[in-house]
């Protein structure tokens, strides 16, 4: 069995693989990316039901899109002595006395895919990230695991650019 791979203009038909991709944020970098999900955008539909209905019992049905909806990011890396994805979630939600400073600490965050030889193919651009969750590894005595940590980011808006 064969199977025909469609090029483009430049006669490249590699297909990415999930697991040679690369995430940078303002500030933050250098860091064993075991997991990035959440890049996901969608516009919620109103009036995919039956509207009403009119004259001669016809029915009136008009999907009209809403606003958008995103999911929140999740990245799981590698943890290491660096306190810098910590303190990124510290400075954005410690609002004891109100010195939350989430506003300007949002940052422009990317995830790039490459192909085998290691040139990017592939680019998400995310807006104004700010991280909304923090968790810290999980020990188990028995465990042969790197030990982790994850946060949850919410944003306003993903852009594919490449």
């Amino acid at each position: 069995m064969t199977f025909a791979i469609e090029t483009n203009n430049s006669g490249v038909g590699e297909l990415l693989t999930g697991c040679k991709f690369y995430l940078e944020a303002d500030g933050i970098s250098d860091k064993l990316i075991l997991e990035v999900s959440g890049l996901s955008v969608e516009s919620k539909v109103a009036g995919e039901k039956v509207s009403g209905s009119g004259r001669g019992g016809q029915k009136l049905r008009q999907a009209t899109p809403t606003s958008e909806t995103f999911e929140h990011l999740k990245i799981k890396v590698a943890a290491t002595v660096d306190l810098d994805l910590y303190d990124w979630y510290k400075n954005c939600n410690d609002n004891a006395g109100g010195a939350s400073q989430w506003a300007s600490n949002r940052k422009a965050l990317s995830v790039s895919a490459y192909n085998q030889a290691g040139e990017m193919k592939a680019r998400w651009e995310v807006v104004n990230c700010y991280p909304c969750k923090y968790s810290g590894p999980e020990f188990k005595s028995e465990d042969e695991n790197l030990a982790n940590e994850t946060i949850e980011c919410t944003h306003e808006g993903i852009h594919r650019v490449q």
